[in-house]
């Protein structure tokens, strides 16, 4: 029968909506909602009524959070005798039996999403110990011990049994026996019920007053309601122990206090349609009042049934009980004034608010129900609130914690919660006191000691690794008296914490530092040197050069060791000023990655391994070229003799101002036109840079209109390359153009999170190094190097973290190396180490005039060509590398070398030489 054919049904599901919400956050024994009785004279001629309340708490907006409740129709099975009971029958063992099938099947709904997902643990343990069999003669209560292991084991599902077999068999038999005991040891202090916290469950059982507890242990209690014995206990206290810890269950989700638990705003509803005497409804009505009763504590159960006659006696309904003779908030009053006085007398009718229902009459006009939806979950009891808590929390924690550390570091940069060990903190310390804190960075140098000079985590395992090995050095050189030199890497970082993308190619160069240093560790020869290494920090840009310079100035009158600097990571005008610092403080200069034509120029203390822009512009023109002749580019796309050129709008961006004239000047004398147009880097406001620079991203869309035409970007890669290729992305993805980049978009490339989220514009970019992942192009030296990197740093081998498709960390090995060459040239003829003896050394490292000491370095051959004013490798390799699909491909990865490498099948016949 549909919701409207009952008589007074609006009035029934209002009655609900009064009971079923929770009104306050702690919940007492007035909060126990009442048993609803509905008596239906015709129920059997006019079934339906629960299964239309349950459609009320399905809500009709489906935005609406549905309402918990168990759904359970009773068909009776057992006779009933004729008539209502004088006197409450007492609860025999088939009234135990059917009790537990309806509480099972309440329990299998409540457990499920739409039934709230509560958690029976009390519940089922009972009706588990009621199926199993313990023989007496093979156990009694010391049997029990056995089965609830095996119960635990069963909990844990095929792993648990795996791991017990495993214990079992495969360990060595004192260890598999230490192990079994533990495990057994800690489930019998569980199972004694003596244990809080997980053991709650079984306390509950030692403390419940529905059975008597016999010699106070659970496994006795247990051993009585097994299968064999709990039908020789009081069939009462049984349904009642059932009931109990159906109830206790159930208020367990609606605990006093824990912020952290899930908040419920209603109470479950359970739906019991056709109760009789026989078929477990009446037993359960009577158990739950009864338990109530004995307990007088709050319960959330809201249990709603229908019956033909009133529970629990089975009589008539009462002329006046109807809902069209009362309101349902008169009832629920009512009911409020006399349930006190009745509970103390434990009387059943307590709980009982019996309603009878009649079919409406045929055409009867009537009001359709409200649909009941879960009400909102307050605010503060969110899980948002909860996160909110915990930040706040942290928050003043961790605001008292580094508020402490930042008085330390304002005054001293230091660090007030890592202390170093020995005693430099106390005692003076020229590399200690070599550290400032000027404009809010912290800059000067340091032996690796002081964390807060590289501040970001991701120098964090380099910069430790340094610090380690530098003690190191330091023993071995006092217990052998090899040759010691030191290395000053110079980065250009600002105080900040947290991950900085900008950042990750500094640590690159710097790791490659650590190998190099540990490699010479590993050297015992007499003659081979020792590496130590200084971190200085400059600030941004090299702002600090003048401070940094002026320790190093100190430090070398005490240390004469200190025979160079490296590092020096862009090729900008602040570089340069600061290669003049240091060639003016007598340190000579070994760049790894720069590449600008004027860095040369600015000290003949300044020596690069990379080659410079204008070997990469002349790569770059002559493969142009050759795709050109043949009218496609290296994705199958027509080509023709026109180019667009991108670079960086800032005229303090040497590296890109130079690349780009440089590639201009080379396209030009094959007779390719060049457009160029300029992109404002970046977070760069448009002051002091050129006008007319458009954003990256505006400026990869205006690279869609280059039909045919190479596009060649010789801006920066971080961030700018990805707002570029965003633009193009947007505009044309299905025919993008075809880009040819500059050395500096292998930053953009190494971070794989990032670069691998461009599927769809496939391009080539020129890489100075290139890993052993790519293919052929590497050489067995570089197979070496990479593997000792990964074997250093364990997230080089993580494709997330590692950066090697950069080649950072494979220049600064070769910068690091060239020093330590040129220091073995000049311990094995004897002269002095010092930084006034390098620098000749380093020119020495050539084959010119028959000196045979190139070397064949992981990122190519180093030979500094015998001239003073060359300083540069000769015909260095540079890599023209293919990204497509989101990774950097193993082919199609070109190189151009020293003529000796032509016979190499990825060296062309058309790759330009140095002269």
């Amino acid at each position: 029968m549909v919701a409207g054919g009952f008589e007074g049904f609006d009035a029934l599901v209002e009655l609900v909506r009064l009971r079923f919400r929770r009104l306050r956050r702690r919940l007492g024994r007035e909060d126990t909602p009442p048993i609803l009785a509905c008596v239906q004279p015709s129920l059997h001629e006019e079934p339906g009524l629960l299964a239309a309340v349950a459609e009320q708490l399905r809500p009709g907006d489906r935005r609406a959070k549905p309402v918990p409740y168990a759904y359970v129709d009773l068909g009776g099975t057992r006779s009933v005798q004729a008539g209502p009971d004088h006197d409450l029958a007492p609860i025999d063992v088939d009234d135990v039996v059917e009790l537990r099938k309806v509480l099972s099947a309440i329990t299998g709904q409540l457990g499920l999403g739409n039934g709230g997902k509560y958690r029976f643990r009390r519940f089922f343990l009972v009706n588990w110990l009621m199926k199993i069999s313990v023989p007496e003669p093979d156990g009694g209560p010391p049997a029990i011990s056995g089965k609830m292991f095996r119960r635990a084991l069963a909990t844990a599902g095929d792993d648990g049994a795996t791991a017990a077999r495993y214990a079992l068999e495969s360990l060595p038999r004192v260890l598999a026996t230490g192990v079994l005991l533990a495990v057994t040891g800690f489930l019998r202090v569980l199972h004694s019920g003596r244990v809080p916290g997980p053991g709650k469950g079984y306390r509950w059982f030692r403390n419940q007053d529905f059975l008597p507890r016999g010699d106070d242990t659970f496994a006795e209690l247990a051993y009585r309601i097994t299968a064999d014995q709990w039908q020789k206990q009081d069939p009462a206290q049984i349904a009642r122990l059932l009931v109990g810890a159906f109830l206790s269950d159930l208020r367990g989700a609606y605990p006093r206090r824990g912020f952290f638990r899930r908040y419920r705003t209603t109470f479950p509803i359970v739906l019991l349609d056709g109760i009789t005497r026989a078929n477990g409804g009446y037993a359960l009505i009577r158990t739950v009042a009864d338990v109530r009763n004995e307990t007088r504590t709050f319960d959330p159960l809201l249990l709603m049934t229908t019956s033909r006659l009133v529970p629990p006696l089975a009589l008539p309904p009462a002329e006046d009980s109807s809902l069209e003779s009362k309101t349902p908030a008169e009832l629920v009053q009512g009911w409020h004034q006399r349930n006190e006085a009745l509970s103390r007398r434990r009387e059943i009718i307590a709980w009982i608010i019996p309603i009878t229902v009649h079919p409406r009459a045929a055409g009867e006009p009537h009001v359709p129900a409200r649909h009941l939806s879960r009400p909102p979950t307050p605010w503060r009891r969110t899980r948002v609130a909860r996160g909110v808590a915990v930040l706040a929390t942290l928050a003043v924690v961790g605001g008292g914690y580094t508020a402490y550390g930042m008085v330390d570091d304002e005054r001293r940069c230091g660090d007030g919660f890592q202390w170093r060990d020995g005693t430099s903190w106390i005692l003076s310390d020229p590399i200690a006191d070599s550290v400032a804190r000027i404009g809010g960075t912290c800059v000067g140098v340091s032996d690796g000691s002081n964390s807060l000079l590289l501040p970001s985590a991701q120098f964090d395992d380099v910069r430790g690794l340094i610090f380690a090995q530098n003690e190191q050095v330091r023993r071995v050189h006092a217990e052998t008296g090899r040759p010691l030199m030191t290395l000053v890497f110079v980065a250009a970082v600002a105080d900040q914490a947290g991950v900085d993308k900008a950042l990750a190619a500094q640590r690159e160069q710097l790791a490659g530092m650590a190998v190099v240093q540990a490699r010479q560790l590993d050297r015992n020869r007499g003659a081979e040197p020792l590496l130590r290494v200084l971190i200085a920090n400059a600030g941004p840009q090299l702002q600090h050069t003048r401070f940094v310079v002026d320790r190093l100035r100190v430090l070398m009158k005490d240390d004469p060791s200190i025979v160079a600097a490296t590092g020096l990571h862009e090729s900008r005008e602040s570089t340069r000023t600061m290669v003049k610092e240091l060639a003016a403080a007598g340190i000579p200069s070994i760049a790894a990655t720069l590449t600008a034509d004027s860095m040369v120029d600015t000290s003949r203390l300044y020596f690069q391994i990379s080659p410079q822009n204008r070997r990469e512009a002349a790569v770059a023109a002559a493969y142009l070229d050759q795709l050109i002749a043949k009218g496609k580019d290296a994705f199958g796309h027509r080509l023709t003799r026109r180019a667009r050129l991108y670079k960086s709008a800032d005229p303090k961006d040497t590296y890109s101002q130079n690349l780009a004239a440089d590639l201009a000047e080379s396209l030009a004398r094959r007779g390719v036109a060049v457009t160029t147009t300029s992109i404002r880097p970046d977070g760069q406001d448009a002051g002091g840079l050129d006008s007319g620079g458009l954003d990256p991203e505006r400026a990869g869309r205006d690279a869609c209109d280059a039909r045919g035409e190479a596009v060649l970007y010789a801006a920066r890669g971080l961030v700018d390359f990805q707002a570029f290729l965003d633009g193009i992305t947007d505009r044309c993805p299905k025919q993008p153009p075809y880009i040819l980049a500059g050395d500096d978009v292998t930053k953009h490339v190494a971070e794989r999170s990032v670069s691998a989220a461009n599927r769809a514009v496939p391009y080539q970019y020129l890489s100075l190094a290139i890993a052993p992942e790519l293919g052929g192009a590497a050489s067995p030296a570089a197979a070496n190097f990479y593997q000792r990197l990964t074997t250093l740093f364990d997230y080089e081998g993580d494709p997330e973290r590692s950066r090697t498709l950069d080649g950072h960390a494979a220049l600064s090995y070769d910068a690091g190396y060239s020093a330590v060459l040129a220091v073995r040239f000049l311990a094995e003829n004897n002269i002095a180490i010092s930084s006034a003896t390098l620098w000749p050394a380093l020119l020495s490292i050539t084959d010119d005039a028959g000196q045979q000491r190139r070397y064949e370095g992981v990122t190519g051959t180093i030979d500094f060509g015998g001239r003073i004013d060359q300083r540069v490798p000769v015909n260095k390799p540079v890599y023209i590398v293919t990204f497509e699909k989101g990774r950097a491909t193993a082919k199609d990865n070109l190189v151009c070398g020293a003529p000796a490498d032509r016979e190499s099948t990825l060296t062309k016949p058309w790759c330009p030489i140095d002269q």
